[in-house]
């Protein structure tokens, strides 16, 4: 079994009850390029890439899409790779030499937002135990694809990853870039997870679709803005 069959098998531990007030299930499965869980979370683009890649990158956002986004792209068969996600996403990890076929792109939340906006607050965050069970199936999707590199995008997801490794405890508080910044913990090598069977090197971005309004605002070492966040990509990968 594909080890991205073997995920989407334990998505279904996820049963209709157990979504909180705002948030649905996924009702299908993008062919195309897509995060997971609103398709396999591959880049398909111009490839016949069909599985997970085991040790390759781990792409962490928060949460998925809303439900009318999610239908707009099951009828293009693919997210749009013009969106602000996708389009400063392939950018970056251009310029940072990064193979999209390496990665497994995933969020740290299940389900869609039922709302008519993808953006703020994700209502299935203030359920502690639809947290926890999201957490315990990102640790899940870990053990699979035993990344050698985790990718975080955005403010949120470090907090909710820092549950699962005793080694990014420092993470647990953080409440913005300028916390990770300040304290030079923008990236955590050798990071154990799953009971010391992975270790992961991991690093913290600013999230794509918002990358023009916080990029400029990233330190790491003497370096600034786009700087910064290549000199992290390029130390943990190189």
């Amino acid at each position: 079994m594909r080890a991205i069959d073997k995920i989407f098998n334990k998505l279904k531990e996820f049963d209709n009850e157990t979504y909180p007030e705002g948030v649905v299930p996924l009702f299908d499965r993008i062919e195309g390029t897509s995060f997971f869980p609103g398709g396999d979370g591959l880049w398909k683009y111009e490839n016949d890439i069909t599985d997970i890649r085991i040790g390759g990158i781990m792409v962490i956002g928060h949460n998925f899409d809303n439900v009318r986004g999610f239908k707009k792209s099951l009828a293009l068969g693919s997210e749009s790779l013009a969106c602000p996600t996708w389009k400063n996403l392939r950018i970056l990890f251009q310029e940072a030499n990064i193979d999209l076929t390496s990665c497994y792109f995933t969020n740290a939340y299940m389900g869609l937002m039922n709302s008519q906006s993808n953006i703020g607050v994700f209502p299935g965050s203030k359920s502690s135990s639809f947290k926890k069970q999201c957490l315990d199936f990102l640790e899940y999707q870990i053990s699979i694809q035993q990344p050698q590199t985790i990718i975080t995008l955005g403010r949120f997801v470090p907090p909710l990853l820092a549950q699962l490794s005793i080694d990014l405890d420092q993470w647990k508080k953080v409440k913005s870039f300028n916390d990770l910044d300040q304290a030079e913990i923008q990236i955590i090598k050798h990071a154990h997870f799953c009971e010391n069977q992975v270790i992961s090197n991991i690093v913290t971005l600013t999230h794509p679709a918002n990358r023009h309004l916080n990029i400029q605002k990233r330190k790491y070492k003497n370096l600034n803005g786009n700087d910064a966040e290549l000199a992290m990509l390029r130390e943990i990968l190189f």
